[in-house]
């Protein structure tokens, strides 16, 4: 879903300054006729976490007091906000003016609430908000995926319509969709502890592991996998996936042990 937000930034400078660039991996750096070219080349890795409790805190002190409750009906309104506020600084959507970040966020989260990323686990989902005022802070949504090897391209798309009750007959994996939390509230464990509420539920209903997806570049969010547990899974695009894939098809037999 984010991917649509990238797009190719060509900024006239000199080839002195255009050396001297701060570099993202989620872009290739080019320079054309006195024009510094940054093109899209975004790199998404898995992540699997195997489901252990974790300590629960229904509040949580972060700069105000902040308590962990489910998600419900009336949140999805005001989500995108605190959605554009979380990722203002990462991107693609830290290249985007207000507005359309804003717009990302909205679509980002609609296409999660409506299916398009997986039924949603609504059990798993939880929100952060402000003891006073009932301000929105944060929020956890979790969704099924298919049960594909998490080193396959498209592991996470449905290639046929899931079941209505695919998440009671575990017939996927559930996935770490989204999990984000505004300035106000990062960097003092609401996003862990949304964590921990998401994986109790989980549990609860019979899941043993927990898929998550992160951004090449975006290092607070490989760091917050890497600290959670989070075990990182092979890149699809890696030479090693690559032989096995070319393996497979050359020699078929070999692979099967016969």
């Amino acid at each position: 879903m984010s991917d649509e937000w990238f797009s190719t930034i060509k900024i006239p400078m000199t080839f002195e300054h255009w050396q001297q660039l701060p570099r993202n991996p989620a872009y290739k750096y080019e320079y054309y006729d006195r024009e510094a070219w940054f093109t899209p080349r975004p790199r998404y890795y898995r992540a699997l976490l195997d489901l252990e409790p974790l300590p629960i805190e229904d509040t949580i002190d972060a700069q105000e007091k902040v308590q962990l409750r489910p998600l419900c009906a009336q949140d999805w309104d005001c989500l995108p906000e605190v959605f554009a506020a979380a990722f203002k600084r990462v991107q693609p959507y830290g290249s985007l003016d207000e507005t359309l970040r804003l717009q990302a966020a909205t679509r980002a989260l609609t296409q999660t609430r409506t299916g398009g990323d997986g039924p949603l686990i609504e059990n798993a989902c939880f929100v952060a908000s402000t003891r006073q005022g009932g301000y929105l802070r944060g929020a956890i949504l979790i969704t099924l995926i298919p049960l594909k090897e998490l080193t396959e391209w498209d592991c996470g798309q449905w290639t046929e319509r899931p079941p209505p009750d695919a998440i009671e007959r575990h017939q996927g994996r559930p996935h770490l969709t989204w999990i984000f939390v505004g300035p106000a509230g990062a960097g003092h464990g609401v996003g862990t502890g949304l964590l921990a509420l998401a994986i109790r539920e989980l549990l609860a209903l019979g899941y043993r592991e927990l898929a998550s997806t992160f951004l090449l570049g975006n290092d607070s969010s490989m760091l917050w996998h890497w600290r959670n547990g989070f075990r990182l899974i092979a890149y699809p695009g890696s030479w090693r996936e690559m032989r096995k894939r070319w393996s497979s098809v050359t020699q078929p037999g070999k692979r099967e042990g016969l």
